[in-house]
């Protein structure tokens, strides 16, 4: 009789065990590195080819490349090689629109930009996401899709229409700083004019993809 109780009492818990829920460690979300470029005066970020996969043309135009980088500027400012005093007020004054710049880079960031400063940064799947709605945001699409403007200022590049206005308070460092800042990293977005203040503000982020 005894023997039977505690058969029984095992075979409840058993079954009690069986269809509890257990925490269990949260599986990673898949990783990929970005990298800010400072080219100077100016900040760019160089991405995963894929963050911009909702755009064919943009496949079609660079091919299997792996990375694209792109950055966002004055239009008059930006595409102007030999830049003058009324070029530069132009900009400062939000007179000109914007531009978007995008360059192929075939092989590691970290190589093809070694001349310049570089920061790398480590993004989940979530955040490439939210990265990849947020630039499509830049792009003037009244057209149904991007626009290219010409050939770019190096390498395999091109620019295109953009939205948003450029002006002194509101820079291609400031586009960088926000588009970073909108993934929930702990940059503060505001007052990022120049490359240097951009660079600083992501200093300590952490580097590449475990």
């Amino acid at each position: 009789m005894v023997l039977s109780r505690l058969i029984t009492i095992c075979f409840l818990f058993i079954c009690f065990l069986s269809h509890s829920t257990y925490a269990v460690e949260p599986v990673p979300a898949n990783q990929a590195s970005v990298y800010i470029i400072n080219n100077g005066w100016h900040t760019g970020l160089v991405l995963p080819a894929t963050v911009l996969k909702q755009f064919p043309s943009l496949k079609q135009r660079f091919g299997e490349v792996p990375y694209l980088e792109m950055g966002w500027g004055d239009k008059g400012f930006y595409q102007e090689k030999n830049v003058t005093a009324g070029i530069a007020v132009r900009a400062m004054l939000g007179m000109s629109g914007s531009i978007i710049h995008l360059v192929a880079v075939p092989y590691d960031p970290r190589e093809y930009f070694k001349n310049s400063q570089i920061k790398e940064i480590c993004l989940s799947s979530v955040q490439l996401e939210h990265l990849s709605q947020n630039l499509e945001k830049s792009f003037d699409l009244s057209s149904g899709s991007v626009r290219a403007l010409g050939k770019g200022l190096y390498g395999d590049s091109e620019f295109y229409a953009a939205l948003g206005a450029y002006h002194v308070f509101n820079t291609c460092n400031s586009w960088t700083a926000r588009q970073l800042a909108q993934l929930d990293l702990p940059i503060w977005p505001y007052f990022k004019f120049t490359a240097s203040s951009v660079m600083n503000a992501i200093a300590d982020l952490p580097e590449q993809c475990q």
